[in-house]
């Protein structure tokens, strides 16, 4: 049986990374694989519940200054290689290849490249453009989320590895379709940065309620734009109508308590809110952002909106509460995302993908 490592950043994190490379690695380890954890720094405590058979290490304790310690690293990272009999390694993120293609020279191990974000978002980092080049040129294997992006790979690249598409399963098990508006609530989740745009939802929100007060938007997620955004809602006018709840862990009752998604992010890959929300029947509006939303919604369980537009964003919201007010039409709406979720977004199917890659040799 082939060894596989997931190495990634850190385990410890409490983001959609870190919560589908655990779903994938435990549905391996269950598959029968041998699958172990490596992080970079500070992974010994995972967020989410890793299978007790999957072996969890860190190369280092605690965050350190990697341009510093750099070589160190490598050399640190080739040992574990070696020591455990590595036989392919995931990087859970481009730039983690700048490490595991120089570490892995002379090795026999096959490398795989597994890309989080779309191509073109680099995180004002010039170094994750070169780790990006750099593993198209050096890598065996990308993995993309989605065939939009796969594209921009083949199209950007000098590429000698092999690129596939594979999307993020849904982490929750499929619910039962809904039947009609319950607590009219419009749910928002995720880290309170720039990249979610939660400061593009509040303006969209302070239009909705302009007409609308009925509805409350429930924010959950903490992070840097915390105090920034508080404040911009108070400035607006919203703290009537908005709920702010820190990160959650047992996200699944937040959708199940609430009655649209709504995403305003800036770029993505391919979103894990989306998913989650479509396997608990939850409506769907969201920014058409470069890649991911485009991939998941159709008219028959959501709208899709001008990317950054945020008048468009209130007005999508104002038509799904007016559209919602018939019953029979939430409940189609809900059976249609399910659905969604179900053919193109389960677990298995997508493992499944992950064992034929591992299986086909470079």
């Amino acid at each position: 049986m082939k060894k596989i490592v997931f190495f990634i950043g850190s385990l410890n994190g409490s983001g959609g990374t870190e919560r589908v490379s655990t779903l994938i690695a435990n549905q391996l380890s269950a598959t029968g694989y041998s699958v172990q954890f490596l992080s970079l720094c500070d992974g010994e405590n995972p967020f989410f519940k890793v299978n007790n058979d999957i072996k969890i290490d860190t190369l280092f304790e605690k965050k350190l200054c990697f341009k510093k310690n750099y070589h160190k690293a490598l050399i640190k990272l080739r040992k574990y290689i070696k020591d455990n009999k590595i036989d392919i390694i995931v990087n859970v993120e481009s730039m983690l290849t700048l490490y595991s293609v120089p570490a892995c020279i002379g090795i026999d191990v096959r490398n795989i490249c597994w890309e989080h974000f779309n191509f073109h978002v680099d995180l004002g980092l010039k170094l994750r453009r070169y780790a990006r080049h750099l593993a198209a040129f050096a890598c065996d294997d990308i993995v993309t989320l989605t065939e939009t992006d796969r594209e921009f790979w083949l199209a950007n690249t000098k590429h000698r590895a092999r690129i596939t598409a594979i999307s993020n399963p849904s982490s929750f098990e499929l619910c039962e379709p809904r039947v009609h508006v319950k607590n009219k609530v419009v749910l928002a989740a995720g880290r309170l940065t720039v990249q979610k745009g939660f400061d593009l939802l509040l303006e969209s929100w302070a239009l909705v309620i302009k007409q609308r007060q009925d509805w409350t938007l429930r924010i959950i997620g903490s992070g840097e734009d915390h105090d920034a955004l508080k404040y911009q809602a108070e400035k607006l006018g919203l703290n009537s109508n908005i709920q702010w709840i820190p990160h959650v862990s047992n996200m699944i009752e937040q959708y199940q308590n609430a009655d649209i998604y709504v995403m305003s992010s800036r770029f993505e890959g391919l979103p894990m809110v989306l998913l989650e929300a479509t396997s608990t029947g939850l409506p769907l509006v969201s920014f058409d952002c470069k890649t991911g939303p485009r991939e998941i919604i159709d008219p028959s369980c959501g709208w899709l909106v001008e990317d950054g537009n945020t008048k468009i964003l209130s007005e999508k919201l104002l038509e799904a509460f007016t559209t919602f007010e018939k019953d029979d039409v939430y409940a189609q709406f809900s059976q249609a995302a399910i659905k969604k979720c179900s053919t193109d977004y389960s677990l298995e199917p997508i493992v499944n993908k992950w064992m034929r890659l591992f299986d086909n040799e470079k």
